[in-house]
């Protein structure tokens, strides 16, 4: 009978080596996996919390600011017509994962009244090309670029102080657009602009001062 009790007990005994070994090793191939996982968002660009940026919109890459664009543009449209005169800039840049894009287009569109033309240029890595041409039915509005002292960073900076920062923070993947357009009296305004699915963050600035412009 003893010897019975005995056997039973060793029995029971190894089973519960054999499972406490098969609890260790599933244990440690789940560590494993949640640390591939890690690896594999941290490599990716992922993260666990939404809304993390990793750059202010004034301190987006791209080379060139609205300013320094313009002087290649302002050349190339002046090669088309001679009277042709700004009249909107406009840059487009997608936030994806968190992360900015490293590079931007520019895009100006100029207008001339001796031909009633409208001329689209393109500014690329410092480099400008013209797009392309179409007649317009009615003038455009154009600006003064001498009344033009605020440029896209501090735009970018303004819209991020006024509200941007939050409205940034809902989303990792965000489209913004910078628009400077002639108002009436020739002066320029910008228009900054957060769109994050249906939600959309807009702030309009006066191009020569700074100060926010009541839409």
């Amino acid at each position: 009978m003893w010897e019975e009790v005995a056997a039973g007990v060793g029995k029971a005994s190894w089973m519960d080596r054999r499972t406490g070994r098969w609890v260790v090793i599933v244990a440690l191939a789940l560590a494993v996996a949640l640390m591939l996982v890690a690896l594999i968002l941290r490599s990716s660009g992922a993260g666990w919390e939404t809304g993390q940026v990793e750059a202010r919109p004034g301190e987006l890459p791209g080379g060139v600011s609205a300013r320094q664009a313009f002087s290649a543009a302002q050349a190339a449209a002046q090669g088309w017509q001679e009277d042709a005169r700004p009249a909107i800039v406009s840059a487009h840049w997608r936030r994806e994962r968190g992360r900015w894009p490293t590079a931007v287009a520019w895009t100006f569109q100029f207008y001339s009244p001796a031909t009633q033309k409208m001329a689209v240029v393109l500014v690329e890595g410092g480099q400008a090309r013209l797009f392309r041409e179409d007649r317009v039915p009615y003038p455009l509005l154009t600006f003064d670029e001498g009344r033009w002292r605020v440029d896209s960073p501090a735009a970018l900076e303004s819209w991020w102080g006024a509200g941007g920062s939050a409205f940034a923070a809902r989303g990792r993947e965000m489209d913004l657009l910078a628009q400077l357009r002639a108002s009436d009296g020739n002066r320029p305004v910008w228009t900054i602009t957060g769109i994050i699915g249906d939600q959309v963050w807009s702030v309009q600035l006066d191009g020569m001062t700074g100060e926010q412009v009541q839409e």
